[in-house]
């Protein structure tokens, strides 16, 4: 009941926000590609071909950008889908609309939609009909058998916990034999 209530107030807030977005990329990535422009002003482009350029950035360094495959020998256009600053100079350079370069996940009618279904709060048993198809499959637990040996006494740790430190113990160890600390009676070396 908890998750779906907060799962109804997320839907609720993204679908607001999402309706607001004018833009034709989200936000964020309309950040992001305003960074990868600022990174590469003052490039030099050359023209390979129609769909093809070799963008020289401030240090020398050649990228080969084909807007036809939506890749970059930079690796940024083709790994995160969001056009890399030597695409977007490129496309620039022959008029190409911004949005054409985009993946499809980054683009704003693709979030408004993602975020179009509905959760509801508290949906008492029989307000939604359950189909025919549902109702009749029998559910058994699935078969598995315990495994052998005695049952952990410790939880495992899960991927990022930090295990609390071990204390040290107050009271070192002392001798029954000689009645020394630091050791025990089975490894006392001292005479009688």
């Amino acid at each position: 009941m908890f998750i779906q209530r907060m799962l109804t107030r997320w839907f609720s807030a993204r679908r607001t926000k999402s309706a607001k977005c004018r833009g034709f990329v989200t936000p964020e990535v309309e950040k992001v590609m305003q960074t990868h422009i600022r990174l590469t002003k003052g490039s030099k482009i050359a023209s390979i071909n129609t769909w093809s350029y070799q963008v020289r950035g401030l240090f020398g360094h050649p990228n080969t950008v084909s807007l036809e495959n939506k890749v970059c020998t930079c690796q940024v256009f083709q790994k995160l889908k969001i056009p890399c600053g030597h695409a977007l100079l490129a496309a620039d350079s022959i008029g190409l609309p911004y949005v054409q370069l985009f993946g499809d996940c980054y683009k704003t009618q693709t979030w408004i939609e993602t975020y179009a279904g509905v959760i509801y709060p508290d949906a008492p048993i029989g307000d939604f009909p359950i189909p025919a198809t549902i109702t009749s499959v029998i559910m058994l637990p699935p078969q598995t058998r315990r495994p052998s040996g005695r049952p952990r006494d410790k939880r495992v740790a899960s991927t990022g916990e930090i295990p609390a430190p071990k204390k040290k113990k107050l009271v070192p160890n002392k001798c029954g034999r000689c009645g020394g600390t630091g050791h025990n009676r089975t490894n006392c070396v001292r005479p009688i």
